[in-house]
């Protein structure tokens, strides 16, 4: 059974943009492009002023991203790159390093994020926030220790699972497709 690249849909895309405080004019890196939606979110939150560097490590999945985010915007978006390659898998895992670019704001989507957690501190400005979606409660502890282990500039990370309050008596897991 062929797998394709997840669609981030519109109730989590609205936490990742809220988490992670992604503005107008906003310097944002990508990480796991997938099927573009999560990309599209990120573009128009950025406006014109922005910009957005987008990473996916297969091709085919590049591809579609391209494809769908073109067919949103009704062409190529000017201030979008798609690069195909591995986002900073850290020294020790032999991934591709991005350039020297700033960023104000770093979205990992992908299914380790933790082993890029060095090479996003390295790229965020003074500041800066990295928002990692993932779908398990193991992959967020993973996170948290890396982040923790990292130290440096990093605060206290922090999970956010999807809920949904109706009176004070009644809170209830909505089903989310990511942390």
């Amino acid at each position: 059974m062929t797998r394709g690249a997840a669609v981030v849909y519109p109730k989590d895309a609205a936490q990742i943009l809220a988490m992670a405080d992604i503005w107008p004019g906003a310097r944002v890196l990508e990480a796991g492009a997938g099927s573009g939606a999560l990309s599209c979110w990120l573009l128009r939150a950025i406006g014109p002023d922005g910009l957005l560097v987008s990473y996916e490590r297969r091709a085919d999945f590049a591809g579609i991203a391209r494809a769908n985010v073109e067919r949103f915007f009704g062409g190529p978006p000017p201030r979008w790159e798609l690069r195909v390659g591995e986002f900073g898998r850290d020294e020790e895992s032999g991934g591709e390093e991005p350039g020297d670019e700033p960023f104000d704001r770093v979205v990992l989507d992908m299914l380790a994020p933790w082993e890029c957690v060095a090479s996003a501190a390295r790229l965020l400005l003074a500041g800066g926030v990295l928002a990692c979606y993932v779908a398990t409660v193991t992959q967020l502890s993973s996170i948290v220790e890396a982040v923790r282990g990292h130290g440096g500039s990093m605060s206290l990370p922090r999970g956010n699972p999807s809920l949904a309050a109706g009176t004070p008596t009644d809170l209830r897991y909505v089903p989310s497709t990511g942390w």
